[in-house]
């Protein structure tokens, strides 16, 4: 978007001139700079994401005060303010999606390229941030491997570019004074939602319009109050101090994030201040000599066509990769997004912008073309990627669809699903119960099917990211609702187990490691859930572990309940499925070996991860069960593990892991093998009792 604006001078009257202000473009060379390094990975830009931000803020500036003049002059068209609009956002971003779907074509597997299309979809309705929203759960694929993840941002201002010219119309009809008090009412309610909702479901106060909408609203209402009062500049040395404090607020949280800050919040508060502090002193030192630097400005003019190259690069990269990338090569990505956006400027945004074509005639265009994209982005994703390409890894990727697809794996549910395919227990046999999380649920059909054959009936109880304990609940910060659901589950499933007698073996299995990692993405353990947790010590994370897990397979135990607790099964430090996809598509191969990608090739099998929480998770695992007599603690790792270094993740076509910590159903078969299960006996025919 243009950096014109309708504006009064600092001590004229209300009367709007257009000003060009290259100090805006120097706002958004910060903003563009700090997203695009903080995406290449480097350490110092923790809060780098920060910038989109700032970008909300001058948007709402722009827009808000370009319908604002329009309105008060009585030239403000809805059709001329969405030519406008698809003049300047959608030739470059129709470019870009087609490279990345011409891409993703040569490079991607079925299953990658129905969510790239799929994405695509969501795009081009800029609605991507409800997609991104709906679809973030435990299995939702890395962000870093989606190359039209940043189109999040657009489908928010498209939103809003939906909103507001329609409630400053509208109050503009009632009674124009009424636009400034209805802006600030819309930032109040934005405000307030979004620091609710940050407590509970972080995701949509990071994705949804409704708790963003404040950060366009400072902008449009400081466009209108600059439009529509006489203000005059502070004096020079206030100006100086106030635009310090501003250009602060702005880069404080972009380098100075925790690892463990809450997010977005409160640190976004910072930079939208301090974005619309500097854009209220034109005058300011640092907006006239700083900001108006002639490389800051320039980077500021394709800032849009960069933000929308930067990502694409880096997540193919990031594919081709499968793990981090090293900076040289991000930092090189970064060179040639900008190379790109350069020319996106200069060959397609500027030509675009200076069409002279009537705004029904030129809209009419767009939407044919929206359509023809939707109607191939939707044949894609219908198709599942078009496994035509690649129908080998089409194949071996219907694995991974195994577990997503579990009715028994509670998600929201904080009960276990006690239907038929989940709760296969009668009173004529004793079964066999498994409780865990995830990696429970990949091991479940095996385990069923071994249970079946010795005679067991078999009951999956899981939930994601849910260890089976009772006294103490996984905490994730970033997922604050889960360690309360996971308690309420565990107790369900506790009770269950405790009251039904048909349930004679209690197998317990999960991602034993995970409580340990203690960061704001995997969280903690704690007793009190109720409370936000802090950061525990790792020495009282560990002692909760032993006690709540000791007195979990005690109170069991007591039950009449033979209990088994299983080791996590080998974990990878990357994702196997990722690296077979790599050595066997032809041109992702390619690419690999001339980027000198190491593991670029498909062995078969790989050294286990070395994360340091997995030896302390076995510790523990020992330390609980040691001083339980006749607990037997079993280690499923050598049947997927040849040697102590090598473990196999495929065995010939047949996938051993859908990703870099769960088994497929193939791989748990292979792990439980040979697994022990007492030999049944049969169970009294007295009906169980079932308390809650």
């Amino acid at each position: 978007m243009s950096a014109t604006i309708a504006q009064t001078a600092p001590s004229s009257s209300s009367a709007a001139r257009h000003t060009y202000r290259p100090d805006i473009d120097g706002l958004r060379a910060l903003a563009i700079l700090s997203v695009v390094f903080y995406h290449a990975g480097l350490p110092w830009l923790k809060g780098g994401f920060f910038g989109v931000d700032i970008f909300f803020v001058l948007s709402g500036y722009l827009i808000g005060g370009h319908i604002y003049a329009e309105l008060r002059a009585g030239a403000f068209t809805y059709r001329e303010f969405y030519r406008r609009r698809a003049k300047r956002i959608l030739p470059a971003f129709f470019a870009v999606v087609i490279f990345t779907l011409l891409a993703g074509f040569i490079l991607l597997s079925p299953a990658e390229m129905t969510l790239l299309s799929r994405s695509a979809f969501a795009a081009t309705l800029s609605a991507s941030n409800l997609l991104f929203w709906g679809t973030d759960n435990y299995f939702a694929a890395k962000s870093d491997l989606n190359p039209l993840l940043m189109t999040w941002s657009l489908g928010v201002e498209e939103q809003f570019y939906l909103v507001i010219p329609l409630l400053m119309a509208l109050m503009a009809r009632i009674r124009r004074s009424l636009i400034l008090p209805a802006i600030l009412a819309v930032c109040i309610l934005s405000f307030g939602f979004a620091w609710g909702a940050q407590a509970s479901y972080p995701m949509a106060a990071f994705y949804l319009l409704s708790a963003r909408a404040w950060e366009l609203g400072i902008g449009v209402a400081l466009a209108v109050a600059e439009l529509n009062l006489k203000t005059t500049q502070p004096r020079p040395r206030r100006t100086l101090l106030l635009s310090v404090a501003g250009l602060c607020l702005l880069l404080t949280p972009i380098f100075l994030l925790s690892a463990v800050a809450a997010f977005p919040w409160p640190t976004a508060l910072s930079s939208v201040v301090g974005t619309a502090i500097l854009i209220a002193l034109p005058a300011s030192f640092i907006n006239r000599r700083l900001l108006a630097l002639a490389p800051l400005v320039f980077i500021g003019r394709v800032s849009y066509s960069w933000y929308l190259w930067h990502w694409p690069l880096l997540a193919f990269l990031h594919i081709l990769y499968g793990d981090r990338l090293p900076v040289a090569t991000a930092l090189l990505a970064i060179a040639l997004s900008f190379g790109a956006a350069v020319l996106s400027y200069f060959f397609i945004e500027q030509p675009f912008r200076r069409s002279r074509r009537a705004p029904a005639q030129l809209l009419a265009c767009y939407a044919v073309f929206s359509a023809t994209l939707l109607a191939i982005c939707a044949a894609v994703w219908l198709s599942r990627g078009i496994p035509q390409r690649f129908p080998a890894r089409a194949n071996m990727e219907a694995a991974d669809r195994t577990i997503k697809n579990d009715p028994c794996l509670a998600s929201d549910a904080d009960r276990p699903n006690l239907s038929a395919q989940c709760f296969e227990v009668s009173a004529t046999r004793p079964s066999v119960a498994l409780w865990g999380d995830s990696h429970a649920a990949a091991l479940a059909p095996a385990l069923r099917s071994s249970a079946n054959d010795q005679g067991y009936g078999f009951a999956e109880l899981a939930k994601n990211s849910c260890t089976p304990l009772i006294g103490a609940t996984h905490y994730i910060p970033r997922l604050p609702l889960l360690a309360a659901a996971c308690l309420r589950f565990n107790c369900s499933t506790f009770d269950l187990l405790q009251s039904d007698r048909r349930i004679s073996v209690v197998v317990l299995v999960a991602s034993w490691a995970a409580p340990l990692n203690r960061s704001w993405l995997d969280g903690w353990l704690t007793a009190d859930p109720a409370h936000e947790p802090r950061v525990p010590t790792p020495e009282a994370t560990r002692q909760l572990y032993v006690e709540s897990l000791a007195g979990t397979i005690r109170a069991l135990r007591a039950a009449g309940k033979q209990v088994i607790v299983l080791k996590d099964t080998p974990a990878f430090g990357f994702d196997p499925l990722m690296r077979i996809r790599t050595a066997r598509i032809p041109a992702r191969h390619l690419f690999a070996q001339m980027l000198g990608v190491r593991h670029a090739d498909d062995p078969g099998s790989a050294h286990p991860a070395g994360d340091a929480s997995i030896p302390i998770a076995n510790s523990v695992l020992e330390e609980a069960v040691s001083q339980l007599p006749g607990v037997p603690l079993i280690d499923l790792a050598p049947a997927l593990c040849p040697t102590p270094t090598q473990c196999a993740y495929r065995d010939g076509d047949t996938l051993l892991y859908v990703d870099s910590t769960h088994l497929s159903p193939a791989g748990a078969t292979r792990a439980l093998a040979s697994f022990p299960l007492p030999a049944a006996k049969p169970t009294s025919t007295r009906p169980s009792t079932l308390t809650r």
